[in-house]
């Protein structure tokens, strides 16, 4: 990597982190709806929603770890870890799970293989919203319709790739549609580094990984309910956040400005019959906790503990000293 291409990487990566800080900020602990909730919320949970919270930021870190482990074999999982932390920040701007791949790059990691991670990462959240989501509004008939309409979708779309012929006819068109954009060969290099993730072992890892950070998400969210004097069953819960969430993430808004709260809050009242004003208070610790808390810790990380080019210098230190040290005895 050039010097040029190096001094582009770390300061697009000081903005990307900085403006996504400012941005969950002005959204997550500001406003009068924020300073309400602040005001009435039962501060004896919040070390344990701070202690979910971050478990659920380790659990990412670790899945992220797994499905980059094939293509770093010889990186320290702290920096992985590092790496995946360092980057949150920038996650809630369009595109900012990029910022991830970068700082991978920073580190030696190809784009085509760093990348591969990071979108693999992210697609094991959405296929979780979309099975879990189903399965959680068959239940309700306020979310029954919208779930058999994305049921109807995902039908239609695994159809199209049972069969071989449409199969054939979706990978050439991606193939076109690469070319046309002149990245054919960063998408053959996905494809042919795909199939380093998707195994057995990895793949499980990741499920059980972001099992116990959905578990926890809910269990967050029920306890900022609890926190405002609220009484929710845990299956509402669960849909009040999987449903919202994903709805969130559908839409072209960064972090789903607006359209993830009011839909969680508008849950909460239809389907658990809560005070709407108290559902906006505990949806607004929730964020807090969830959102915000996660990505100050990225924030942290990246500017305080995050040394860029100079971590792969230190990991391969590292790596010789504990070579001398092995073979000293």
């Amino acid at each position: 990597m050039d010097e040029k291409t190096k001094k582009y990487l770390k300061y697009g990566l000081h903005v990307a982190i900085l403006l996504g800080v400012i941005w969950a900020a002005a959204k997550y602990i500001n406003g009068e709806e924020v300073i309400a909730a602040l005001r009435q919320f039962n501060y004896s949970l919040a070390p344990l929603m701070l202690a979910l919270s971050v478990a659920t930021l380790l659990l990412k870190a670790t899945r992220f770890h797994f499905l980059l482990r094939p293509f770093a074999p010889d990186l320290p999982s702290l920096t992985i870890y590092k790496a995946y932390i360092a980057g949150q920040g920038a996650t809630v701007l369009p595109g900012g799970i990029a910022a991830r791949a970068g700082l991978l790059k920073q580190i030696d990691v190809p784009v085509s293989e760093g990348g591969v991670a990071v979108l693999v990462n992210s697609l094991i959240d959405q296929a979780f919203f979309i099975v879990i989501g189903l399965i959680t509004a068959l239940w309700y008939p306020q979310a029954r319709l919208p779930g058999l309409i994305i049921l109807a979708v995902l039908a239609i779309a695994s159809l199209l790739f049972i069969f071989e012929p449409s199969r054939n006819w979706i990978a050439r068109m991606a193939e076109r549609l690469a070319e046309r954009l002149n990245v054919a060969e960063q998408w053959h290099n996905f494809l042919s580094c795909l199939p380093s993730v998707l195994t057995k072992k990895i793949l499980l890892a990741g499920f059980v990984a972001t099992t116990l950070a959905f578990a926890f998400f809910v269990i967050v969210l029920r306890l900022a309910l609890q926190g405002v004097g609220l009484s929710v069953a845990y299956p509402a819960v669960l849909l009040a956040f999987i449903l919202p969430t994903m709805l969130g993430r559908i839409v072209p808004i960064p972090a789903g400005l607006g359209v993830t709260e009011a839909t969680m809050v508008g849950f909460l009242t239809a389907v658990a019959a809560v005070d709407a004003a108290a559902a906006v208070a505990a949806v607004a610790i929730f964020r807090i906790a969830a959102i915000f808390i996660p990505i100050l810790i990225g924030a942290l990380v990246y500017f305080f503990w995050w040394r860029g080019e100079e971590e792969l210098t230190r990991s391969k230190r590292k790596m010789e000293s504990v070579r001398a040290s092995n073979l000293d005895l």
